[in-house]
């Protein structure tokens, strides 16, 4: 009996310690399945795509290799596949089944990627395609063309995945070729980097058109980044957006005028078109980079920011980097993109510190389900709901958000399920947070509601 006793206590002592604190009642029966309704049939705020216009596609996009176009293609490249053979994949110098016979070697070595899984679902759920193979390619091929025939974005985005508004990011000079689908559904971003990352001459240069005398100094690029941000806010942009992160690291120190100068006399100086180090230019890009937050500071829009996963310097993109902006303007809101991946205990320490700084999962569920899910239990732990946009499927084709989207619902579901089961939350409180992590808290950072 006695050893029953310390058995018992044994087993009760592990799941103790294994299990939530516990803050709230257990819930009642059936909690999973209404969490799970509930998040299922939310309107979204999509906070990020790079979605293209559907009228400038061409009878070589339309077939199964669409699934596989924008992200997927890095990890077929991961797996080694050349790049040249990839770029056949998307003509029309195969059949579908060719080209299936092309990829298939690289699909067994990555088809577990976060990535391919999205295309699969996408297969399943849009076409009723349940395995992509060479049984399949060509009927699979056939019913995306017989979309493409239709009002297929509208069905997409706002029957199928219920989204309110998409948040798309367009190209800097593309803005007149941006509109497609229902208008009263897009809001837009712009990016300014082109102001910031200066090394040559020739880049100024490209940069004349936003001032009709030309750029010959440094007061004449800062009035051509006034010129520019003033159109596209007369157009109606939502928020600035950098990507910076991919070329350059996020710490961006704080410059004179004076030391900025001296840098753009040196580029207009140095000869041919000679492009200058980073170590050179830095100074005025820091320069120019706080000229876009005085920008965004003074017309109240919040600023969007690539952090983590890039193709070059990972260090480069830690969002702690940023760490001086938040402190220097504390009246702008940062929103971080990507949920810093891998840097996600770094980014709760950043959004629950400073009152400005906001986490986006745009990307980040396939990137990693896992890491996802990890995280956001961690965040709804560390930082306030009202600070966390759980959803921007980041794809260049509806596709893939739509497959994304299921990804986003699931995992945020799972974890406030956990967060119920384990009495952190209520019933009630899970619910509410859905609502906001999914819709409410995009309307108000974003001010999609502005008249």
């Amino acid at each position: 009996m006695k050893r029953t006793a310390l058995f018992l206590g044994a087993v009760f002592a592990f799941v103790s310690v294994g299990a939530q604190i516990q803050v709230r009642p257990i819930p009642e029966p059936g909690f999973e399945q209404r969490i799970r309704d509930f998040v299922n049939q939310i309107k979204v705020v999509d906070t990020h795509e790079h979605l293209l216009n559907p009228a400038g596609f061409d009878s070589s996009m339309l077939d199964f290799m669409l699934l596989f176009r924008h992200y997927a293609t890095g990890d077929f490249e991961s797996a080694g596949m050349p790049r040249n053979i990839m770029d056949k994949l998307f003509t029309d110098s195969l059949t579908s089944i060719e080209k299936w016979r092309t990829l298939e070697p690289y699909w067994e070595r990555c088809f577990n990627t976060g990535y391919n899984r999205a295309a699969v679902l996408a297969a399943e759920k849009l076409f009723g395609v349940k395995a992509i193979d060479e049984t399949t390619v060509a009927g699979l091929s056939e019913k995306i063309r017989k979309a493409y025939q239709t009002d297929w974005y509208d069905q997409v985005l706002r029957q199928k995945c219920n989204i309110e508004y998409v948040i798309e990011d367009y190209p800097f000079d593309d803005w007149e070729n941006r509109i497609f689908g229902n208008q009263n559904m897009f809001r837009y971003v712009r990016k300014f980097d082109g102001f910031v990352l200066i090394n040559s001459r020739d880049g100024i240069k490209n940069l004349g058109k936003w001032k009709s005398t030309g750029i010959q100094n440094l007061d004449d690029l800062v009035n051509a980044l006034d010129n520019a941000f003033h159109q596209a806010f007369s157009q109606g942009i939502v928020a600035v957006k950098s990507i910076l992160a991919y070329n350059r690291t996020l710490f961006y120190g704080k410059v004179t005028k004076e030391e900025a100068q001296e840098v753009f006399n040196k580029i207009m100086n140095a000869p041919g078109e000679e492009a200058l180090s980073f170590d050179e230019v830095k100074p005025l890009q820091d320069y120019m980079m706080r000229r876009v937050l005085d920008l965004a500071d003074s017309h109240d829009l919040p600023v969007q920011l690539h952090t983590g996963l890039n193709g070059g310097t990972i260090e480069n993109a830690k969002p702690t980097n940023l760490t001086n902006l938040f402190r220097e303007y504390p009246d702008v809101r940062f929103i971080l993109f990507h949920g810093g991946y891998p840097y996600g205990g770094e980014l709760a320490v950043l959004a629950k510190k400073f009152n400005n700084v906001y986490i986006d999962l745009c990307w980040l569920y396939i990137i990693s389900p896992s890491f996802s899910e990890r995280y956001l239990h961690e965040w709804l732990e560390t930082v306030p709901a009202s600070k966390i946009m759980a959803f921007g499927g980041d794809f260049l084709y509806v596709e893939n958000v739509y497959s994304h989207l299921l990804f986003a619902r699931e995992i945020v579901s799972n974890v406030l399920i956990d967060k119920v089961r384990d009495g952190y939350f209520s019933e009630v409180e899970a619910i509410k947070i859905a609502q906001m992590l999914f819709h409410d808290n995009a309307i108000r950072i974003l001010n999609l509601k502005r008249p």
